[in-house]
C-alpha cells in the first residue's frame, strides 16, 4: 500500500561527506531451533516499522535532496548459497545500488554458516544454540553512523527473538529517535562564539589548522606506487580471547587510561615497524592518526535514544619512540591526557570553528593526510541486545569501503561476548595484503606485549 511521503529535512553537510562511505556490518547468530526464513523476513518487516532510519529514502523537494519518508513498504533481503565468501559479500554490500528516490537505504543477506567453515568468523560451539548464521548488513552511512548502527541491530535481535519465541509485537512502536545533526550544529556554534571571544584559544587553533593543512602522510611518501592501480577495499580481522581482553581491559583501568588511548598507541608502534620494513630509521616517529568522535556526548539531554548520522574527525599527531619498551604505559598516558582534554573541550567542533578565520590550501585536501584512522565503539552491549533464550548475537564484524577515498587504513574496535575484535580495512591501492597483515600482527603483538610490563 502507497502512503503520502512525509519530509523530514533536507539533507545536511554531514550526511553528504559519509555517505561516501558504505558501510557493511556482518553480524553472527547463533539459534536454538533453525531459522526459517520466513521468520527472519517477518523480524525485519517489524524492524522497518519500527524504527524510521530504515523507512527513509530521498526525495527532490524545490530543487533540493530530502530526506523522506517511504510511501511502499520494501524489504530488501537476500537468501545466500552456503559457500559465498565473507570478502566478496562485504564488496557487493560496499557498491550495494540502493534505489535512493524509493528505499530502502538498507539491505540484509542471510547465510547459513557451520562451525568448521573457514568463513565462520566464530567458530566456539554455544551451548543449546547448535545454529549458526550470518547476517550481512549493508547500510547508506548518511542515515546512520556505529552508534545507530549497533543500536539497530539489537534492536533486531531483541524482535527475532520474540518473533521466534511466538510473542506478540506491536509493529506501531517506534525504537529510537530519528533526528538530523542539528543537536550538533547548535553545540558546533556555541563553540564558534567561545573561539571568537578567546583571541589565545583562536590562535591556538589556528596553528593547529593550519599544521593539519601542511601536514603529509609518512606512509603515503615511503610507500609511493606499491599498491594495485585500481583501489579495492579489503579486510584482515583478529579478535582476543576472553581471557586476554579482560586483562587489557584492566591494565587499562589500572594505568588510568583509556582502551581507546592504549590501542592507539599499539596501532602507532605497529605503524614505526611498518615505515622501518619501508627503510626510514628514525629515533622518533610523528604519527597522524584520526578518530571517529561520537558527537552525542556534547548534547545535553540524554542520548541513547538518538539515531542518525552524529560524528566528527578527530585528528592527532603523536611522537613514538622507535622501540617499544617499558615505558609504554607511560607513553600511554599523555595520549590519553590529550584526547581527553580534547573530547571534553569539543576540540573537533571548535577546529570546524575556526574554518572561516584561515586560508585553506586550494590545490590540495589533506583530509586523507593520516597514517590510520581508528573507530571504536568500546562495549557493544551498553548499546545493544545480544540476545535471550531463542537467540544470541555472538560477533560483529564492521567494514566500510574505501575505494573512493584515499584512506590507507581505517581500525574498527569494540568488545562484544567478552572478545574484543580488531578490524583493519584497508584500501589496495596504498597498501598491499603483506603490509596490512604486518600492521595486524605488530598491533596485537604490542597489545599483548603491553600486558607483561
Amino acid at each position: 500500500m502507497e502512503t503520502k511521503a512525509k519530509w523530514l529535512w533536507k539533507k545536511t553537510l554531514t550526511e553528504n561527506f559519509f555517505e561516501t562511505f558504505a558501510i557493511s556490518y556482518q553480524l553472527s547468530i547463533v539459534t536454538r531451533e533453525p531459522l526459517l526464513e520466513e521468520q527472519l523476513i517477518r523480524a525485519l518487516t517489524i524492524c522497518q516499522r519500527k524504527v524510521l532510519p530504515l523507512r527513509t529514502c530521498y526525495g527532490e523537494r524545490d530543487g533540493e535532496t530530502w530526506l523522506r519518508e517511504m510511501t511502499q513498504e520494501i524489504v530488501d533481503f537476500e537468501l545466500l548459497s552456503d559457500d559465498e565468501k565473507n570478502e566478496d559479500l562485504h564488496r557487493r554490500l560496499h557498491g550495494y545500488n540502493f534505489n535512493t528516490q524509493t528505499g530502502p537505504l538498507w539491505c540484509v543477506k542471510l547465510r547459513r554458516d557451520s562451525h568448521s567453515s573457514p568463513e565462520c568468523v566464530f567458530s566456539e560451539e554455544v551451548p543449546g544454540f547448535p545454529h549458526k548464521y550470518s547476517l550481512f548488513l549493508g547500510i547508506n552511512h548518511a542515515i546512520t553512523d556505529g552508534t545507530s548502527n549497533v543500536i539497530i541491530c539489537g534492536f533486531l535481535i531483541q524482535i527475532l527473538e520474540d518473533v521466534l519465541f511466538g510473542k506478540e509485537i506491536n509493529d506501531k512502536e517506534q525504537l529510537g529517535v530519528f533526528i538530523s545533526d542539528e543537536k550538533t550544529n547548535k553545540v558546533k556554534q556555541e563553540q564558534v562564539a567561545v573561539v571568537k571571544g578567546n583571541p589565545e584559544l583562536q590562535r591556538t587553533l589556528i596553528k593547529d589548522w593550519q599544521v593539519l593543512q601542511e601536514r603529509r602522510s609518512i606512509h603515503k611518501a615511503i610507500f609511493k606506487g606499491v599498491g594495485e592501480k585500481k583501489a579495492r577495499t579489503a579486510f584482515l580481522t583478529q579478535s582476543l580471547d576472553a581471557e586476554t581482553t579482560a586483562a587489557f581491559i584492566k591494565r587499562c583501568r589500572v594505568e588510568g587510561v583509556t582502551v581507546n588511548s592504549a590501542f592507539t598507541a599499539v596501532c602507532n608502534f605497529a605503524m614505526v615497524d611498518l615505515l622501518v620494513s619501508g627503510g626510514l630509521e628514525q629515533d622518533s616517529y610523528s604519527i597522524q592518526s584520526t578518530h571517529v568522535l561520537n558527537t552525542r556526548r556534547y548534547w545535553e539531554d540524554g542520548t541513547s535514544q538518538y539515531l542518525g548520522c552524529h560524528i566528527s574527525l578527530l585528528s592527532g599527531i603523536l611522537e613514538t619512540p622507535r622501540n617499544f619498551g617499558e615505558n609504554f604505559w607511560k607513553h600511554v598516558k599523555p595520549i590519553n591526557e590529550e584526547f581527553q582534554m580534547k573530547f571534553k573541550s569539543a576540540y573537533s567542533l571548535q577546529l570546524e570553528g575556526v574554518k572561516e578565520l584561515v586560508s585553506e590550501t586550494p590545490d590540495f585536501d589533506p583530509t586523507y593526510e593520516f597514517e590510520f584512522c581508528l573507530t571504536n565503539m568500546g562495549l557493544l552491549s551498553k548499546s545493544m541486545t545480544e540476545g535471550g533464550d531463542h537467540v544470541r548475537a555472538v560477533h560483529l564484524l564492521r567494514t566500510v569501503d574505501l575505494n573512493d577515498v584515499s584512506c590507507i587504513y581505517n581500525n574498527f574496535l569494540h568488545t562484544l561476548n567478552r572478545r574484543l575484535t580488531h578490524t583493519l580495512v584497508y584500501n589496495t591501492s596504498l597498501a598491499t595484503s603483506h603490509m596490512a597483515k604486518l600492521f595486524c600482527e605488530r598491533a596485537f603483538h604490542y597489545l599483548q606485549a603491553s600486558l607483561k610490563i
